[in-house]
């Protein structure tokens, strides 16, 4: 049985970029934190770690959410863009572990979190970070863009689902947080341009200060956890608001 809380958190990739700087703010507004990763630097009250490597699906399968609450949240933000390179250039480990960490990983959290706690009374949310990658080709990103693309109409079609079952108290979202000053970045502009033919515009994009900041978008993402219901499109971008 879980135990009852007020606030409740659940946020995977919590120990760095977005992930560390949602933790921190959610912290800030009186929610009790669960940050999920491989590695955690980070201690506070109200917060506990559970190290969970998303890549090992049997650990992932058998993941258990033991806290509720009033309002609980689940924030699938760990991610993983895989090798950059063209198809027939990565590896088959990369495709693997890229799909498992953006696609798999959340679909079987989100189905755990959804049979959990489907008969409880209160507010759940569940918040997918996308990325414009799921809505458009990027050449060298195939695996990148096909498993965001698949995290925000999986998303779509939970919300159709959570309407057809009238549970009225339930959200999801999948939002694209745009070009983020994150260690991903990092991986990307360290390619070769002959891997990548778009490198040199993520360079221009760290140069010209063009990338948003983990704590910016930490804060336009608690817009969407603090009211989900103003939120009536399931893909959304914090461009957009």
């Amino acid at each position: 049985m879980s135990v009852q809380r007020n606030k409740i958190a659940y946020v995977t990739g919590s120990s760095r970029g977005i992930g560390k700087a949602l933790v921190k703010l959610l912290l800030q507004n009186g929610y009790e934190v669960v940050g999920i990763s491989r590695t955690n630097d980070f201690t506070a009250d109200n917060y506990r770690f559970d190290q969970l490597d998303l890549t090992d699906i049997s650990a992932v399968k058998n993941y258990v959410f033991d806290v509720s609450g009033d309002e609980v949240v689940l924030i699938n933000n760990a991610g993983a863009i895989g090798e950059i390179a063209p198809t027939g250039s990565v590896s088959n480990d990369s495709i693997h572990k890229a799909m498992n960490i953006n696609t798999i990983a959340p679909q079987i959290l989100i189905n755990t979190f959804i049979r959990q706690f489907s008969n409880n009374s209160g507010k759940f949310h569940v918040l997918n970070i996308s990325s414009g990658a799921g809505k458009r080709p990027i050449e060298s990103w195939a695996t990148y863009c096909a498993s965001k693309a698949a995290i925000d109409l999986y998303s779509e079609t939970v919300a159709l689902e959570l309407e057809w079952k009238q549970k009225n108290n339930w959200f999801i979202h999948s939002c694209a947080p745009g070009v983020v000053d994150t260690r991903m970045q990092e991986e990307i502009r360290s390619s070769d341009i002959q891997d990548f033919k778009h490198v040199d515009n993520f360079v221009a994009y760290k140069e010209n200060d063009d990338l948003y900041t983990p704590e910016y978008v930490a804060q336009k993402l608690f817009e969407v956890i603090s009211k989900p219901e103003s939120f009536k499109e399931v893909i959304i971008s914090v461009r957009d608001f």
